[in-house]
C-alpha cells in the first residue's frame, strides 16, 4: 500500500496511475440505491464477500444516502472492488472513519496487495503543510440548547438512527459528540441544528446555530483551494454563539488540525460549540464528552469523567 503525498502535486498521482495502470477513485463521487444492490451487481456471492470483508454486511437493507459518511466510505471502496481492479488509487478512503475501522481498512488494502491488487492512497491528515493562523470573533451573546427525548427515523428504516437522546447545556463551552461510524453523531447533530425535524421529542435553542456539515461540498466557499479552511474561518469569525460541526478536521493538514484545535477552543470560551468528531486532539480539548451507540446516548459528562470511565480511550488516544 502506497501512500501519495500533495506536496508532490497531482504529477505523482499521474505518474503511478500511468505505471500501475490504475483507476482512481474519487470516495465523493455519488451513489444511488440499496447497498444490497450496489455490492451484488453481477455476482450476488462476491457482494457478499466485500461486505463481509469491509464489515458491512448490517447496511444491506439500508439505501446508500441512508448511510454514516464513514458507512459510505466503505461501501464506495467495496463498489470499487467488486469489478475486479488490478490497481487503485483512493482518494482520503481514511476521511470519515473511526479509529478502528480506519485500522481494519489499512489492514484489509494491505491484504489485497498480497492478492495481486496494487493500492496506493492519499491522505491529508499526514501532510504537514504551512501552518495556518485561523481569526477569532467573540461571540456576544449566552447560547442555550435543550434536547428533550428526541427520536428521529430515517423514511422506510425500521430502526431509529436517534432515540429517546435527552442533552441540555447552557451558556459557552466545547462540548465532542463521539461514537462510532453509524451511531447517530450526525443525525443528532442535523436536529440540533434544525435541519431535521425530530418525530417525538423537542428541541429549544437560544437562537439559531451556525452549522456547517461534514461535506465541504454543502458549505460557502464552493470555489476555495481550500474550502474547509476557509469554511472553518468563517465560523471562527462569527459572532454566533451556538455553532454546530459536524467532523471539522476532517480534510484538514496536521498544521491545520493543530492550529483550528486552538482556535476553537478559544471561541468556546465565548459560544457552546457542539463537534460530532473521530479527532482524539479535538476529543482531548473538549470539556464536555457526548458518546453514542446505536441511537442512543451512553454517556454524557465532563472529558475527565469521560477517560476515567472508558476502557478504549488510551488505545485510541495517541494522535494519528
Amino acid at each position: 500500500m502506497h501512500w501519495l503525498s500533495s506536496e508532490h502535486g497531482r504529477q505523482q498521482i499521474e505518474e503511478w496511475v500511468a505505471s500501475e495502470r490504475a483507476h482512481i477513485v474519487n470516495l465523493d463521487d455519488p451513489l444511488a440505491g440499496s447497498v444490497a444492490s450496489l455490492l451484488a451487481g453481477d455476482d450476488a456471492m462476491r457482494g457478499a464477500e466485500l461486505a463481509a470483508l469491509l464489515q458491512i454486511d448490517h447496511l444491506s437493507k439500508k439505501r446508500f444516502d441512508e448511510c454514516s459518511s464513514g458507512e459510505q466510505q466503505l461501501v464506495r471502496i467495496a463498489h470499487v472492488l467488486g469489478e475486479n481492479p488490478d490497481a487503485l488509487v483512493l482518494i482520503e478512503p481514511f476521511r470519515y472513519l473511526d479509529r478502528f475501522r480506519s485500522e481494519h481498512l489499512s489492514m484489509l488494502l494491505r491484504r489485497l496487495g498480497q492478492l495481486g491488487i496494487s493500492v496506493a492512497y492519499t491522505d491529508r491528515s499526514r501532510e504537514g503543510g504551512a501552518t495556518h493562523a485561523f481569526t477569532i470573533v467573540k461571540s456576544s451573546s449566552e447560547a442555550s440548547i435543550n434536547v428533550k427525548d428526541v427520536s428521529y427515523r430515517h423514511p422506510l428504516q425500521p430502526t431509529y438512527a436517534v432515540e429517546h437522546v435527552s442533552y441540555r447545556s447552557d451558556g459557552p463551552g466545547l462540548t465532542v459528540c463521539i461514537g462510532t461510524n453509524g451511531s447517530g453523531k450526525s443525525t443528532l447533530l442535523e436536529l440540533m441544528a434544525k435541519s431535521l425535524r425530530p418525530l417525538y421529542g423537542k428541541v429549544k435553542l437560544s437562537e439559531r446555530p451556525l452549522y456547517l456539515p461534514a461535506d465541504p461540498e454543502y458549505g460557502p466557499f464552493p470555489k476555495a483551494l481550500n474550502r474547509r479552511v476557509e469554511q472553518l474561518q468563517a465560523v471562527l469569525a462569527s459572532t454566533s454563539s451556538l455553532i454546530v460541526l459536524d467532523e471539522p478536521t476532517v480534510g484538514l493538514s496536521e498544521n491545520e488540525r493543530d492550529a483550528f484545535v486552538a482556535a476553537i477552543v478559544q471561541k468556546a470560551e465565548t459560544a457552546r460549540v457542539l463537534c460530532a468528531t473521530h479527532d482524539e486532539r479535538l476529543i482531548a480539548a473538549a470539556g464536555h464528552v457526548l458518546c453514542m451507540a446505536s441511537g442512543a446516548v451512553v454517556f454524557d459528562g465532563t472529558r475527565e469523567q469521560y477517560v476515567d470511565r472508558s476502557t478504549l480511550w488510551s488505545l485510541t488516544s495517541s494522535p494519528s
